[in-house]
């Protein structure tokens, strides 16, 4: 019996730890993508051949792109991470099978999550928004969008949008424009 508890015992604390580790991760993209800095290089932009490419200035891209290509990236980077460890968790034959559930329920929530940024964004880019990233946390979704102009309709119709998919409230949907 007391082997039981223990054994109880640290699937419970091993649960918690994964659960902080996520909760770690996902609370600290944010913080992450603030201390980036894109700077492009330019050595890196010159042509092999100094003939062959003259119009060097269609490799540029602007800072608002490199700073939604490079949050897109972190956030593939972390999701992947916890991806692989749920499923290691999953695939574990010494995990209990309250455990493995929970994991699987996990799994399951961070693929539902993906999912709805993906369908937000490209819904909020066929808008004719030049692109859109969705954060959601604690019941709040907050739509970040690159465009020159937001108007009154803007914020109302980008709300309806991100509240419909993320499944919470117009009044949980706070919206930004990055520019």
């Amino acid at each position: 019996m007391k082997k039981l508890m223990n054994r109880k015992t640290i699937w419970i604390l091993s649960i918690i730890l994964v659960a902080a580790a996520i909760y770690y991760f996902i609370g600290g993209v944010e913080k992450e993508m603030s201390r980036i800095e894109v700077v492009p290089d330019g050595e890196v932009l010159q042509p092999i051949f100094s003939g062959e490419l003259s119009d060097i200035e269609e490799w540029r891209f602007d800072a608002v792109q490199d700073f939604f290509i490079e949050y897109r990236l972190e956030r593939d980077r972390i999701r992947g991470q916890e991806k692989e460890m749920l499923n290691d968790m999953i695939d574990n034959p010494q995990v209990g099978p309250e455990a493995r559930a929970e994991a699987e329920k996990q799994l399951l929530n961070l693929v539902d999550l993906m999912e709805k940024e993906l369908i937000v964004e490209n819904m909020l880019i066929a808008q004719g928004y030049n692109d859109a990233l969705l954060f959601t946390r604690k019941g709040v979704a907050t739509a970040m969008v690159d465009t020159d102009e937001l108007k009154e309709e803007d914020f109302l119709r980008i709300a309806e949008i991100v509240a419909s998919v993320a499944g919470v409230s117009r009044e949980q949907v706070q919206v930004i424009q990055h520019r």
